[in-house]
């Protein structure tokens, strides 16, 4: 091959409408495109396992309340309904009993648990024989409780669990945990995903948004635990600083700033170190947008996403004064998670993308007539025709794109809008010292 014309990189992006109409077609978009990526990555040696694939979606709302339905705990609110997605490697019933005692702690009920129907033939032979058991919890939220409580109640009940199965020894893990968003990822090449999974192709399984991943292995070794997307993000690329900034992270434990004593032990080890670079990013980005914060409900996903990965905005005219103050302010706060790296992220209600400062990672984006909006890692990786006029462009360094329909859809200028909330040039004149 003409090393000129190699792609050694992951491909990622997402599919949404602007609107936030629930739609089947956005999960097939994503689908097709993820098929299209399968380039992007590398198969191990039965010339069929991949590097890993997934897709991130909002939870289909009717399909949760059919499957729960099927299980005999039907009846309930379906905005109440959560699902904790699980790759279950320990004996039968432990996994059960951790699940259940660290939900019970913050409140949420264990309604049930479903085995996720999965097609191990679609598979190379090396990712059945590493393969889990997949199944799915479903949770319910206290009532009278929001949606931000509970999204942070489920963040602590994952917490809890990982904390006893990692002293019980058990080699479990959970893809996804809560009432906003669930992931359905393999030990899969792109284009395997949507046959393992039959969930993928019912046509109740619709969504405003769907994040995708294709892996390209680089600095890890492939497993099914490192397939992404992870609960809140996609990531193509390398965190070229990780080891000062999982280091940093570490000083930080048991000073995070949270409410209680115990809250703190909770979050300890912050990062699993284990864990690849994107894992450890994923982490960091959802304990600002689930912990800590003025009302200690958290962080906009937007702002927490600039905080990791911030613009090199001292030296550009091109950024406000107001977006210059929240960075400016906020580099006290956070050190700069430096890659290459694109981001495509989300906290469940917002989907968005993003570009670290080195703007080294491609990302394209299409925003058609009819409200679909396309962001891959490159282009025609979704077939616009028949959708109306489209607006093409692309990422530079440091720009981020979100898609918020409780906010008038495309947002090119995001932070502009969080910058606005608080007064940060006024709290950076009154409180920042100058060497």
């Amino acid at each position: 091959m003409n090393p000129g014309r190699e792609r050694s990189a992951c491909g990622i992006g997402f599919v949404a409408d602007a609107a936030g109409r629930a739609r089947r077609d956005v999960v097939e978009a994503a689908l097709e495109a993820l098929r299209r990526l399968r380039h992007r990555g590398a198969v191990d040696a039965d010339a069929r396992t991949g590097d890993g694939a997934g897709v991130l979606i909002p939870l289909p709302r009717r399909f949760v309340a059919r499957e729960a339905q099927r299980l005999g705990v039907g009846g309930c609110d379906p905005e109440r309904l959560g699902l904790a997605m699980a790759f279950d490697r320990a004996p039968e019933g432990h996994l059960d009993e951790v699940v259940a005692g660290a939900c019970a702690a913050e409140g949420i009920s264990v309604l049930a648990w479903r085995e996720v129907p999965v097609r191990p033939v679609a598979l190379g032979s090396t990712a059945r024989e590493r393969m889990p058991r997949i199944r799915q919890a479903f949770l319910l939220a206290p009532e009278g409780l929001g949606p931000g409580p509970r999204e942070q109640r489920a963040h602590r009940a994952r917490r809890r669990a990982e904390r006893e199965l990692r002293h019980r020894g058990l080699p479990c893990s959970f893809p996804s945990f809560g009432f906003r968003t669930v992931t359905y990822k393999a030990l899969a090449a792109a284009d395997q995903l949507g046959a393992f999974y039959p969930d993928l192709a019912d046509p109740l399984f619709e969504a405003p948004f769907t994040l995708f991943h294709q892996r390209y292995s680089t600095n890890t070794a492939p497993t099914w635990e490192r397939a992404q997307p992870f609960r809140m993000l996609g990531h193509n690329g390398e965190i070229n600083t990780i080891a000062g900034n999982v280091r940093r992270m570490r000083a930080r434990e048991g000073r995070l700033g949270l409410s209680e004593p115990e809250l703190e032990e909770l979050f300890r080890p912050v990062v699993d170190e284990a864990g690849s670079d994107s894992q450890i990013l994923d982490e960091v980005l959802e304990l600002l947008c689930r912990e800590g914060g003025e009302d200690g409900l958290g962080r906009d996903v937007r702002l927490a996403v600039a905080m990791l990965v911030p613009a090199a905005w001292e030296g550009d005219p091109r950024i406000s004064e107001e977006v210059r103050d929240l960075l400016r302010f906020h580099r006290s706060l956070m050190e700069p998670w430096d890659g290459p790296a694109a981001l495509v992220f989300t906290d469940g209600l917002r989907v968005g993308a993003a570009l670290d400062r080195n703007g080294l990672r491609p990302l394209r984006i299409a925003v058609c007539e009819d409200g679909t909006v396309v962001c891959a890692s490159e282009a025609g990786a979704v077939d616009l025709r028949g959708r109306g006029g489209v607006r093409r462009s692309k990422l530079g360094p440091g720009q981020m794109l979100v898609v918020d329909p409780r906010a008038g859809g495309v947002q090119l200028d995001p932070l502009a809008r969080v910058a606005r909330r608080r007064p940060y040039g006024a709290w950076l004149e009154r409180h920042r010292r100058v060497l």
